[in-house]
């Protein structure tokens, strides 16, 4: 059986690459507006740690209910979700991005739950009083998931809480990892279209946690912090990820869609 020769010059680039992948904080450089909301970020979450310690008190009243986290949060995820759907919408229709289009779809989705779930789908919004079986049931006596208690058993810390985080540990550690270091799983990836985190993201999102963590014990209402930090660490993934894949196959639509025309014209 022939093989063809490997190019040595090729060969080190692809290490060098891969290199890179593990050591190098993005792939690509990050667009200035991302830095700038990082900024804005920083400084809401530093100002609510300081305040936090300085007057606990005057802390829960700043962090309170439809307080200004809770609606960054809101426009975080409804932001990424509508992200998602324009994605998910541009993508070729064949069989080749069905998967990724789907995936997409379904984040769409997902990013939009989580923003009506953060406002309670409008409720205290547009004042309507929860029905009977939220009263019973929901914690906090809203018409949400998320605070539900069912058979003694609060929704918020086993699903999205203990499970949620071990969701969010593989996707931003692990992912990342196999990716660099299986091709067959790199493949997989790319073809679905799953938006991989880069190492600056990681490196935040472990500075956020950590920070943000340490102060729990002060009170159990600075997770929303961590909450709303984690929505935009979030945001960076999905709008600038390590694989940049599934802007290639909007731009092979773009490809098609210009060949389908001349053809047409012609």
């Amino acid at each position: 059986m022939n093989h063809e020769p490997v190019n040595p010059v090729e060969l080190s680039a692809s290490k060098s690459l891969q290199g890179k992948g593990f050591t190098g904080l993005a792939s690509t450089p990050i667009p200035l507006p991302f830095i700038g909301g990082l900024v804005i970020v920083v400084g809401i979450v530093a100002y609510g740690l300081i305040l936090l310690r300085h007057d606990a008190r005057e802390f829960s009243i700043w962090i309170r209910e439809d307080g200004l986290a809770e609606w960054l949060t809101f426009f975080e995820l409804l932001g990424m979700s509508i992200y998602s759907f324009v994605v998910s919408s541009r993508f070729y229709q064949n069989s080749e991005t069905r998967a990724a289009r789907n995936v997409w779809l379904f984040m769409g989705a997902l990013f939009l739950f989580g923003a009506m779930e953060e406002i309670s789908w409008g409720q205290r919004i547009l004042g309507i009083q929860s029905p009977e079986w939220f009263l019973r049931h929901n914690a906090q006596h809203e018409t949400n998931i998320h605070n539900l208690v069912l058979g003694g058993v609060k929704l918020n810390k086993v699903i999205f809480g203990k499970w949620l985080a071990i969701c969010v540990v593989i996707y931003l550690f692990f992912v990342p990892l196999f990716y660099r270091l299986n091709a067959g799983i790199k493949r997989f990836i790319d073809r679905w279209g799953i938006p991989v985190a880069q190492n600056y993201q990681i490196l935040l999102f472990v500075i956020f946690a950590i920070a943000i963590r340490s102060h729990l014990r002060l009170a159990e209402k600075a997770s929303e912090l961590l909450e709303f930090s984690s929505c935009y660490i979030f945001l960076l993934i999905i709008a600038h990820p390590y694989n940049l894949c599934y802007k290639e196959m909007m731009a092979s639509r773009c490809k098609n869609s210009s060949a389908e025309k001349k053809g047409q014209g012609s």
